[in-house]
């Protein structure tokens, strides 16, 4: 299996006006090329958005996570959107 090392900037948002920056740096396998979009999907919810949040276990969120470097440089820059 292939592998990257990825740094991720996180930014959570509640909708009680609550806004909060993370960081991450983890290691995940490959994803599968973006044509394959099901796929993609799959390993976005399994490798990324475990990663968002802050604890906060009431009201809606939402999240936008960009990767700002990997060891696999075609994934520095992804950005994905999780949430309301």
């Amino acid at each position: 299996m292939n592998i990257a090392t990825i740094a991720l900037r996180i930014e959570n948002r509640y909708d009680d006006g609550v806004e909060v920056e993370t960081t991450a740096v983890v290691t995940v396998p490959l994803p599968l090329p973006a044509e394959d979009t099901s796929e993609r999907t799959d390993w976005e919810y399994e490798h990324i958005f475990p990663l968002t949040g802050t604890g906060q276990e009431s009201g809606d969120a939402w999240y936008d996570v960009e990767i700002t470097h990997s060891t696999a440089p075609e994934l520095t820059g992804l950005t994905f959107e999780f949430g309301y």
